[in-house]
């Protein structure tokens, strides 16, 4: 990884600096004044432990929010948990499997590739956060096996991901090494989406001082469309050492080498509007638009370590560093407007220029549509390096306590990219050919573009928690200072620039507890995101802040087999920059400096898990919000109005259905646009485009059944699309993402 020497040298000393500090610390630690019991592990601070009494979906604690443990209902923003127990229920493949029963988390326009994602309606294009670090760049998904628990952090989080996404953080909390020997073997065979193997093998060296763990997974995987396939191999191992009873090192490794097939279908050239939205007359849902070669692949290797020391009974630290190298290689097609059979544009929908409306007269026809296609080459190489340290100090006094938390972190990427044509293809395909054979591509000699980007950042920052009235008032701020650099080079030109910013960021909130079961919160937050410069449109260098104002309502009933929260959160985001409106209006005339517009996003959230018994359990959510633009436009692919519910039951242990588990769930996703081009009809009428067509309104069920033989073997049945509907999941340019019909899945596990 090529960084720079100053660099090099600060990540040096600062990493020598706090691990020297970690270890000393941790030998005083065990020295006689300080009096710890060396048979008693004290729990980190920055580490989550469950009760296996709440029920399977609940969670009492999250990390993801500030980086240390914090009970949900001192939360000032609203987190939402999936449990282990949940994913596995579910049988999730992919994030989004899971994310979407959270209040405020729905599909997006690639529901396949890159754990695409609307949070709170913003989109979290490659914001994929592991373990608090942010990742490099992906064009896959990240693999399920990998994942203990997913925290979703809603609003602005400027500790977690000062420049992350507005609408929040999806943070997936890796697997850790465990100190009791355990692990399974698994086998997946199914109509669709399967065919994969899993491991996790657990095994403790020395007791209470030396866990290894392995987890791994294979998929060979094909889709309902021809041609689409999902491939990835990836292997975790990793191991924790206890260097004393105050003083733990997890570390872990992490290889996979992936490759995916995302293209969508053509919709109909008569779709428009709220009607006629379906895939393209005469072909069949399962069309093969392109060949397997035409596939997006992603192979890297990571490495991270966790080191927490308890330095005294109240003072605690925690030393954690990623790197990463990603290597991807992206082939995609584009195709063409619909055309006659002699080549000629013949585009049924046209744009009412008045209105910027689209409409179709129902006269003009093309039902023997044919399309041109053309594509591209992309390939990416990244570095990524990240380093963070962080201290606790924690007071106990009688009446209130508090809790002061400080650190920083470093990041560090350096990115080279490059983009080649496809030679240009002139034969005009018909699709519902039924001879029609997926293409094959040669690139183009010159390169479309190609450089190399360097981004660093650092930040600080403090956090501080007061519990005041025997903790029936919890009050919190945080001020999280941040710094960014990016530098660009074009290989192909010569050309260089860079960017710079710096902003302080602040969060504030509080929360009053009725009684320990029932909570009011207030919460205020910030985030800032570093955009880049385009001379030729006089957007200058920016950077889009957001805030967020959320108040919600948290109950934690029957001893915590009930939590609920109610929230209200309203979001703004400023600095996004267009073209000004006099430039395209009279191209002429001098221009003018682009026109900073803003974003909001607000509404209503309710979620719940809940454990009636220990045999039942159900987690579940409803949101109702508006994401839109300074126009009252909507956004693309984000459904303002979602919903879901699942339910598990087992029965009891004692009865003739033994062993046996069975679970169903279901899933409603709003109607939304299926594109937004949020453009100006033309130079004479600043009109904004509306959405071409809209997505319809979907419901989807899914279901499972469980059987345990004995301790050793058991056996998992999932339904997904259990009533076997057609829709369409995403969608963009005219092109869209079909349901996969009703798909069993069996999986064989054996547990050691």
């Amino acid at each position: 990884m090529n960084i720079p020497t100053s660099i090099r040298r600060v990540l040096r000393d600062v990493f020598a600096s706090s691990l020297m500090l970690g270890l000393a610390v941790s030998s005083h630690a065990q020295q006689p004044p300080i009096q710890i019991d060396e048979d008693i592990i004290r729990l980190s601070p920055f580490t989550v432990q469950e009760s296996a009494n709440l029920g399977r979906y609940q969670a009492a604690q999250v990390s993801s929010g500030s980086r240390v443990r914090m009970d949900l209902m001192d939360s000032t923003q609203s987190v939402s948990v999936l449990t282990n127990e949940f994913l596995g229920d579910i049988d999730t493949t992919q994030m989004l499997d899971a994310v979407k029963y959270v209040a405020g988390v729905g599909i997006s326009n690639n529901p396949e590739i890159m754990d695409i994602m609307n949070i709170r309606g913003f989109q979290n294009w490659r914001a994929v956060t592991i373990d608090g670090f942010s990742q490099a760049y992906g064009v896959i998904n990240t693999d399920p096996i990998i994942i203990e628990r997913i925290e979703v952090v809603k609003g602005p989080n400027a500790i977690l991901a000062p420049q992350g996404l507005p609408g929040g953080v999806v943070n997936s909390v890796t697997k850790r090494p465990l100190f009791k020997n355990s692990g399974s073997v698994s086998y997946q065979v199914g109509r669709y989406d399967s065919n994969r193997a899993e491991i996790d093998a657990n095994y403790v060296v020395k007791d209470d001082k030396l866990a290894l763990r392995v987890v791994g997974a294979f998929t060979d995987a094909d889709k309902y469309v021809k041609e689409k396939f999902f491939q990835n191999l990836t292997v975790i191992p990793m191991l924790t050492y206890r260097i004393s009873p105050t003083t733990e090192l997890t570390a872990q490794g992490h290889v996979y080498n992936g490759a995916a097939q995302g293209e969508p279908l053509p919709i109909s050239v008569y779709a428009v509007g709220r009607s006629n939205v379906r895939i393209l007359d005469g072909i069949p849902r399962d069309f093969g638009l392109t060949g397997r070669n035409i596939s997006r692949h992603e192979s890297g290797q990571r490495a991270q370590f966790f080191l927490t020391s308890q330095i005294t009974d109240k003072l605690s630290m925690r030393l954690a560093a990623k790197w990463a190298e990603t290597s991807t290689r992206v082939n995609g097609v584009n195709v063409s407007e619909s055309r006659d059979a002699s080549g000629a544009r013949l585009v049924p929908v046209q744009l009412n220029n008045t209105t910027g409306v689209w409409e179709w007269d129902g006269v003009t026809r093309n039902d023997d549509p044919r399309f041109l296609l053309s594509g591209l080459q992309n390939g990416v190489t990244v570095d990524h390096a990240n380093l963070q340290n962080d201290f606790v100090f924690e007071h106990n006094a009688q009446g209130w306590r508090s809790q002061t938390v400080g650190g920083y972190a470093i990041n560090y990427t350096s990115r080279s990219g490059w983009n080649r044509n496809y030679v240009a293809d002139p034969t005009l395909y018909n699709f519902k050919d039924p001879n029609y054979t997926p293409p094959t591509f040669t690139l183009e000699s010159d390169w479309d573009y190609n450089n190399g980007t360097r981004d660093r950042s650092h930040q600080v920052y403090l956090y501080q928690v007061l519990h005041l009235f025997e903790d029936r008032l919890v009050l919190s701020g945080s001020l999280s200072q941040n710094r960014y650099f990016t530098g660009d080079y074009d290989n192909l030109s010569g050309g260089r620039s860079q960017e710079k910013a710096e902003t302080t960021l602040p969060a504030a909130g509080l929360v009053y507890k009725l009684t320990p079961e029932i909570s009011l919160y207030y919460g205020y937050s910030e985030q800032e995101i570093m955009g880049a410069s385009q001379p030729v449109e006089l957007i200058p260098s920016h950077t889009s802040p957001s805030r967020q104002h959320e108040v919600g309502l948290r109950l934690r009933l029957f001893d915590g087999r009930l939590y609920t929260t109610f929230a209200y959160f309203d979001i703004m985001q400023d600095g996004i920059w267009s073209q000004a409106t006099e430039n395209m209006i009279d191209p002429t005339a001098p221009k003018k400096t682009a026109q900073r517009s803003d974003r909001t996003s607000k509404g209503f959230e309710f979620e719940f898990a809940w454990s009636p018994t220990k045999n039942f359990s159900v987690i579940g959510s409803f949101t109702d919000f508006k994401s839109r633009d300074q126009d009252d436009l909507r956004y693309a692919n984000v459904a303002e109005r979602m919903a879901g519910i699942w339910g598990s039951y087992s029965f009891p242990e004692a009865g003739p259905l033994r062993g046996l588990s069975i679970g169903l769930g279901a899933n409603y996703v709003g109607e939304r646009p299926g594109d937004t081009m949020g453009s100006y009809v033309n130079i004479l009428n600043p009109v904004r485009v509306q959405p071409a067509f809209w997505l319809p309104s979907y419901t989807e069920v899914e279901a499972n059944a469980t059987y345990r033989f004995n301790k050793h073997w058991k056996a998992q049945l999932v339904i997904k699309n259990l009533l076997d509907k057609e829709y369409i999941r995403g969608a963009f340019n005219r092109n869209a993402f079909v349901s996969t019909p009703i798909n069993p899945k069996l999986t064989i596990r054996y547990q050691f």
